[in-house]
């Protein structure tokens, strides 16, 4: 069910948001529910880690509700999908890397942006993106951390990422 909201934002906020709408020509609601998505998954990741830090241990009673680096066991098969949206967000992030020595969100999502290059093409890149942020039972698994901009790997998933990284990657920019 669609639920109507109205909330006050600052004017030069609002302008910006405006003219990255046209130059996106993007509908504004859609816009804005894509932001409210990378803000719960982005709560989400901070409430995962408060909760993972508060634990003294990473085995947990009942182990079929323990995610704690579920990528680890996800990659190896996503190395092997091309065509799924992980595999591709995961080979934008290498492409990042190999055009820039760094990674970071906007560059990731504009590979993943371009109909042309259907080998990382994503047309759901933020929902996807984020969900690769959080490591929990509904998650596709944690593989990425970020400052809001740059985006490097989770270290709980690095070794196992780095091991088919020439799956995900083979070194064309």
């Amino acid at each position: 069910m669609d639920k109507k909201i109205s909330f006050e934002v600052d004017g030069d906020i609002y302008e910006k948001f405006c003219m990255a709408l046209s130059l996106n020509t993007e509908d504004k609601n859609l816009a804005i529910q894509n932001c409210m998505k990378l803000y719960i998954a982005n709560a989400f990741e901070k409430a995962s880690q408060i909760y993972h830090t508060k634990s003294n241990t990473r085995q947990s009673i009942n182990s079929d509700k323990d995610f704690f680096g579920k990528a680890n066991n996800r990659i190896p098969v996503w190395a092997l999908k091309p065509e799924q949206y992980n595999h591709k967000i995961i080979k934008a992030y290498f492409t990042a890397l190999a055009i820039a020595d760094e990674a970071t969100i906007g560059m990731m999502e504009n590979l993943c942006s371009d109909k042309e290059h259907p080998e990382l093409y994503v047309p759901t890149f933020k929902s996807n993106y984020a969900q690769m942020k959080i490591d929990g039972a509904k998650s596709h698994g944690k593989v990425f951390e970020d400052n809001g901009e740059q985006v490097w790997i989770w270290n709980e998933v690095e070794d196992t990422l780095l091991k088919y990284k020439s799956s995900f990657y083979n070194g064309e920019v």
